[in-house]
């Protein structure tokens, strides 16, 4: 987290404070609950979605209790969703450590995903309006509809960019955008403010995940802290498979019909979807959602959190993380 936000060392220890909240709620727990949470918040993520919340906060006249207790349910919930994708795709290391199901067995793991996804809904429910409850429900009808559907086109070798792109916009970008939206409205921005906070965090969403299964082919271990084509090993053919297939001869196609992949059959499919180009396309495709947050900021009031909106989209564009 703080690598990310060194440029930003407020926003860094307002972070600090999302990230204390959430370890004092896990600390009243009995059991494995205190040292289960502190393991996954101490992997270091970006705390993107909490930052969010406080910056989108900034444009209006933010309670500051509120707002963190809010922020720390976002990143509650992200939490949650990694603990259990983490079972579903029998994920040993996330992050560069192990994970929990991998340390405690899947039983375990799975209580404390539930545990935090009740935690969210209990902060959520104190400190929000109904509106912000109801899009938290629905958001998470929608990660279990994309999770399904992602399972569903698992080893297909005629995906579509269009269920692609609602695969991610229900994994990714909808949470950034609630993210936004919750902080703005629950701060007291004028509507039109909120909204287009709501958009931009779409597009920031949309980018991000697209840059995420990217660096699924060319980030390192070390990097990213999972293992090179892991989703590829897993079946899930991303955006940069998508629009390489659009350009195959039959070899890539061929490659993608024989799993499961051995290490150097991952290589060589790398190597294919390079050539087609299917990497350049994909990042092409980021690039725009990532002008179209953009020109969201661009509509937003000029203040600090404007500016720092603007390197944050730049940032996540050309990270190898």
């Amino acid at each position: 987290m703080k690598r990310f936000w060194a440029e930003h060392p407020e926003l860094a220890d307002w972070l600090e404070r999302v990230r204390q909240e959430i370890l004092e709620r896990a600390a009243s727990e009995e059991g494995p609950v205190p040292a289960s949470v502190r393991r996954l918040v101490d992997s270091n993520g970006k705390m993107l979605r909490p930052a969010f919340v406080l910056l989108a906060a900034s444009f209006g006249r933010p309670d500051a209790q509120k707002i963190r207790r809010l922020a720390a349910a976002v990143e509650m919930l992200h939490m949650a969703t990694l603990v259990h994708d983490d079972i579903i795709d029998e994920a040993l290391v996330r992050r560069g450590i192990r994970t929990l199901h991998a340390l405690s067995g899947s039983r375990a793991a799975v209580l404390i995903g539930d545990w935090l996804f009740a935690g969210a809904f209990s902060l959520v429910a104190e400190y929000a309006d109904g509106e912000a409850a109801r899009g938290l429900a629905r958001l998470v009808s929608r990660l279990c509809a994309s999770e399904i559907r992602q399972s569903a086109d698992r080893y297909s070798v005629n995906p579509s960019i269009r269920r692609y792109l609602r695969t991610i916009a229900g994994k990714t970008a909808l949470l950034f955008s609630l993210s936004f939206y919750v902080g703005a409205r629950e701060s007291g921005c004028e509507p039109g403010v909120s909204h287009t906070l709501r958009r931009l965090g779409y597009s920031l969403g949309m980018g991000f995940q697209i840059i995420d299964d990217i660096l699924d082919f060319e980030g390192t271990d070390c990097e990213t802290g999972k293992p090179t084509g892991s989703d590829l090993a897993q079946g899930v053919f991303t955006l940069p498979v998508v629009l390489g297939l659009r350009a195959d001869d039959g070899a890539l196609g061929a490659a993608l019909a024989a799993p499961p992949y051995a290490p150097d059959a991952i290589s060589r499919i790398v190597k294919l979807i390079t050539a087609l180009g299917g990497l350049d396309a994909a990042r092409r495709a980021a690039r725009a959602y990532t002008e179209r947050s953009q020109r969201e900021i661009a509509r937003l009031p000029d203040t600090e959190a404007r500016q720092t909106l603007l390197v944050v989209t730049e940032k996540l564009l050309h990270r190898t993380y």
